[in-house]
């Protein structure tokens, strides 16, 4: 392991603009408090104006710069107006924002909302703001994309049996595979891939069954990590000296917890036509390309 990812502190980042999804809680809200620590001017889209509020005030009370805007993920109309408020550079978005629910929802267009929320709405974001795009695009994605399965033919469960396993593996999965096939599209921006670990997937908190809960929330307590651990694998994504497309990820057993490292993806989410096909899909459901 590169030990400048074990020991990684996020450097001067003034002059530099960050756009975080899903900033107002865990680890979106660690990281985008740490860019702004660190000099950075952060724009943060938000569904919550109140949870968008308490972050604003935590930030701009340490002395840093943060702008709000409004943007649910999983709504597409939200996504596109968000995006063309934006008229400035930016050196780093941080592709965060996502969700875990207990039961088969959809959105407004009908989509599953975990593949809404965690790919297309990060998918059509991106793209939008290619032209704003300068630096690095972080992903981020997790471990449990080695469960996962994408079906483009019915991507929102629509013939099949629906499961928070099924669901969330599809669309970590579905992360991975469009992280591959951006890097390919983006000249001169580096794609990179942030697993969390334990600490954010948020499938103890949503799993229906309170006594699989509880064991679950037991088990986080004994094996997952803070927030701040959980956020040091998209730090170091976003400003670390790495290859395009690492995976960073904890380096304890399992990949749960521990420093940043570098991960290989499983197989199925380094095959190129997989993420062609993966990128199909996104551009057939947002109707955004590049």
């Amino acid at each position: 392991m590169p030990e400048e990812l074990s020991s990684f502190a996020l450097p001067d980042q003034a002059g530099r603009t960050w756009l975080v999804t899903g900033a107002t809680s865990g680890i979106g809200r660690v990281t985008a408090v740490a860019a702004a620590k660190a000099g950075a001017r952060v724009l943060a889209p938000v569904r919550n104006e109140a949870k968008g509020e308490d972050l604003a005030r935590a930030i701009h009370g340490m002395g840093g710069e943060v702008i709000l805007g409004h943007a649910d993920l999983s709504d597409q109309a939200t996504v596109q107006a968000y995006a063309e408020s934006i008229d400035e550079p930016i050196d780093v978005l941080m592709n965060n924002g996502g969700t875990v629910t207990q039961r088969l929802q959809r959105n407004d267009a009908g989509h599953e909302l975990m593949l809404a929320t965690n790919f297309l709405g990060p998918f059509a974001l991106t793209n939008l703001l290619a032209p704003q795009l300068r630096g690095r695009v972080v992903v981020v994605g997790s471990g449990v994309h080695r469960a996962g399965r994408v079906d483009a033919l019915d991507p929102d469960f629509r013939h099949r049996r629906w499961s928070i396993m099924a669901a969330y593996g599809q669309s970590k999965l579905a992360d991975m595979l469009w992280a591959r096939a951006l890097q390919t599209r983006l000249d001169g921006i580096d794609v990179q891939i942030a697993d969390p670990g334990w600490s954010a997937t948020g499938l103890p908190r949503a799993a229906e069954n309170k006594v699989v809960r509880t064991v679950a929330d037991a088990a986080s307590r004994t094996f997952g990590q803070s927030a701040e651990d959980g956020a040091k694998p998209l730090i170091a994504a976003a400003a670390a000296d790495l290859p395009p497309l690492s995976m960073l990820g904890p380096d304890g057993p399992g990949g749960l917890t521990g420093n940043p490292a570098i991960h290989l993806p499983s197989p199925l989410a380094r095959d190129d036509d997989a993420a062609e096909a993966v990128w199909q899909l996104g551009v057939r459901l947002t109707g955004t390309d590049l």
